[in-house]
């Protein structure tokens, strides 16, 4: 089982720093206690909306709810049973802004995934071919040829994230917060 197997982890590396990623749906709050008992060390909500273009449309077509529902039902259910002090909380799922990184921390997030924005300011185009080994731009592909179209720049990621990081400064001071930690389960804001 799960316990066993984040026990096992933790013996084979005392060092390691054991995730555990939940797919965000009803009735996560109640596996993600089991997870934090189990004495993982982050668990992450993951959102419908993300995905993985390496994975087939099937396996990520009809999966989950929004990060949102799962987060806050995750965060609230690890206060309740004293647990939210043992693991911390991360979520993805198509976070775009400093507005969803204000949200996810309000509904208990701590950590936050980006992976959709910044493979768009790469130039990716959402063929959803990384699975195929045939990305039209070069960035999902081991392929030269194709490797050869790359034209990203890791620059344009810092610069996005960037504007992430000032718009969600502005969210914060217009709270009243100085710091992400002030507002982490702040839902009444």
């Amino acid at each position: 089982d799960l316990a066993q197997l984040i026990h096992d982890l933790k013996n084979a590396n005392k060092d390691a720093n054991i995730t555990v990623k939940l797919v965000s749906k009803t009735g996560v709050g109640t596996i993600a206690a089991g997870v934090a008992k189990a004495y993982a060390d982050k668990i992450v909500i993951s959102g419908y909306d993300g995905g993985t273009g390496a994975s087939p449309k099937t396996s990520i077509q009809h999966a989950g709810v929004p990060w949102e529902i799962g987060l806050a039902e995750t965060h609230q259910t690890l206060m309740m049973n004293n647990l939210r002090s043992r693991v911390k909380v991360e979520t993805d799922g198509k976070l775009l802004t400093g507005k969803d990184v204000a949200y996810a921390c309000a509904l208990g997030a701590e950590e936050f995934g980006f992976a959709t924005a910044p493979l768009v300011v790469l130039g990716c185009i959402m063929m959803r071919v990384c699975h195929k080994d045939t990305c039209p731009v070069g960035i999902a592909t081991q392929n030269k040829d194709l490797r050869a179209l790359f034209n990203g720049r890791a620059d344009h990621v810092v610069i996005f994230m960037h504007f992430v990081a000032e718009a969600l400064r502005e969210i914060l001071a217009a709270l009243g917060s100085r710091t992400v930690a002030e507002l982490v389960g702040r839902t009444a804001l």
